[in-house]
């Protein structure tokens, strides 16, 4: 892993700031788009979709505010579609929201919340103490090192509620599956735009 190798620089770190936000900004509107689908026929899995809607309501902001932290333009970095990682995710929770399965997206929450849960807060430390990045600018990592934990044990309780049957489960296993894939992608998107983005200010400097 390159991280622990001490291979990534702070425009590795911008580059997961951008895919992230790009990411996360949609996550409460297609969760309200499920909600509103499923209200009638199973309105606690409606009332789980909304509340997390609301949990996840403005989480992009704290990108915003690691990339300022950074000392960086916002508008730079930001700028521009998101990457093949990013996107796969947020077109397949939009599918799943609208016009598949929504319960599909109880294997998608728990997918992302538990890399959250495992990760967040060791890697926001590792940044800091070999990176030298300031700790104001690991606000993310460090939020979703902590709530996540308890999302991962609402996600779980919600697939015991919601599964019922095999082909539910199968849907919820799919889903797991694809946005893993989709973050191992994400996360090669970041370590390629970083290596472009430390190449083209070596070449500047």
């Amino acid at each position: 892993m390159r991280l622990a190798r001490g291979e990534i620089t702070r425009f590795h770190y911008l580059a997961y700031l951008r895919e992230t936000y790009h990411l996360v900004i949609h996550t409460p509107k297609y969760l309200r788009i499920a909600a509103d689908r499923v209200v009638a026929t199973d309105p606690r899995l409606a009332a789980y979709f909304r509340n997390f809607a609301d949990e996840e309501t403005g989480h992009e902001l704290l990108c915003v505010r690691d990339i300022n932290a950074l000392g960086e333009d916002r508008r730079r970095v930001l700028s521009g579609a998101p990457n093949p990682g990013a996107w796969g995710m947020i077109t397949q929770c939009y599918f799943w929201a609208s016009q598949g399965n929504p319960v599909a997206l109880l294997g998608e929450a728990f997918a992302t919340e538990e890399l959250g849960a495992s990760n967040g807060a060791d890697v926001a430390k590792l940044l800091v103490a070999d990176y030298g990045i300031p700790r104001g600018a690991t606000n993310f990592l460090r939020v979703h090192g902590s709530v996540d934990v308890e999302h991962v044990h609402a996600a779980a309780r919600a697939i015991a509620l919601h599964a019922g049957g095999r082909a539910q489960m199968a849907e919820i296993v799919q889903a797991v599956k694809m946005t893993y894939r989709y973050y191992s992608q994400l996360f090669t998107d970041v370590l390629e735009l970083g290596d472009r983005w430390t190449k083209d200010m070596s070449a500047a400097a």
